[in-house]
């Protein structure tokens, strides 16, 4: 597979319900941080299979962008209420009072709603894929460190697909809310994988069985943010989070660190026998070299390693996963 093409400016790439951005949005060319927005804020950015198929798309070019080395993943809600509403329930639930005719097989009814041609009645159970997933796999299998800028409120998928990211900054006036329970459905997005291991797993079932809406300062849910700033700082703030990473922190080092929270051993022997491969590829490194040179001589190092060509001979040391096999279930 021939590697994709990237735009000399993010501006110009047209992918519908979002939207692309340098830092700064002046620079006619892309730069080390890009933001990407969910940009439906006459729905509160409400999550579809397009805006699924658009963040897909944006995340695999800026993983393989050498000119892009950090990510800010945030809403286009100008007052800072809303980050993603969740599923987009609009165009699956209208009243139906009357059985469906023949020609709406593909409909699904209950009581007086009528769930209309919705994308997984377009495919078996063996190949459906959740498009919250998707995304949650496109971030997660990201090159490049993804900092989310939770300027809003985000339930269901609008919190689940950002599971996946490095970082996330919410504001203070944020809610929060796992309500799958609630609309009589289940965990998407990768999210049975990953709310247990940011919040653990007594108050990730707390979560997902009541089903509520939290403050983002709740305990229940605090621990999935880093920080917790007031409304108008979030995306500055998430900004320049990626901008520090971005500057002073090798893209090898922090993706290779992420595997190893999240793919690692799970006993102390098998860490420090990853631990050890990994660092004595990592000891020949030219980022090392960097590192202490820049380290030496009190300036910031100008790391330029890569995945393809300077990650740990040990990497990956999981066996990938190819997300459009049939499901043997």
């Amino acid at each position: 597979m021939s590697p994709p093409t990237h735009p000399e400016s993010y501006h110009t790439l047209s992918l519908p319900q979002i939207r692309l951005s340098h830092n700064p949005p002046s620079s006619p060319t892309a730069t080390p941080v890009v933001l990407v927005i969910l940009d439906r804020p006459e729905a509160k950015n409400a999550f579809t299979e397009t805006m699924a198929d658009s963040l897909v798309t944006a995340f695999n070019l800026l993983s393989t962008d050498p000119r892009v080395r950090a990510v800010v993943l945030t809403g286009s809600d100008a007052s800072n209420r809303t980050f993603c509403a969740g599923m987009d329930l609009s165009s699956l639930t209208s009243s139906s009072p009357t059985p469906p005719s023949s020609s709406e097989a593909a409909a699904t009814t209950t009581g007086s709603y009528t769930i209309q041609s919705a994308p997984w009645q377009q495919q078996s159970r063996q190949t459906y894929r959740d498009s919250g997933g998707r995304v949650a796999l496109a971030i997660h299998n990201c090159a490049k460190p993804v900092v989310v800028g939770l300027n809003g409120s985000a339930v269901g998928v609008g919190i689940t697909m950002t599971l996946a990211a490095n970082i996330r900054v919410a504001s203070s006036a944020a809610k929060i809310g796992f309500v799958f329970a609630r609309r009589g459905i289940a965990m998407e997005a990768c999210s049975s994988f990953f709310l247990p291991r940011l919040v653990g797993g007594a108050k990730a079932l707390h979560l997902v069985t009541v089903g509520g809406v939290y403050a983002a300062t709740d305990p229940l849910v605090r621990d999935l943010f880093g920080e917790v700033v007031p409304p108008a700082e979030v995306v500055r703030r998430a900004v320049e989070i990626a901008e520090e990473v971005a500057g002073s922190c090798s893209a090898v080092s922090v993706r290779v660190m992420r595997d190893m929270v999240l793919r690692g051993a799970d006993t102390p022997e098998g860490a420090h026998a990853l631990e050890s491969k990994v660092l004595y590829d990592l000891f020949r490194g030219r980022d090392f070299v960097e590192g202490v040179k820049s380290f030496k001589e009190k300036r910031l190092p100008r790391f330029e390693g890569n995945l393809d060509e300077d990650a740990p001979r040990v990497w990956p040391w999981w066996e990938w996963k190819e997300v459009k096999e049939v499901a043997k279930i």
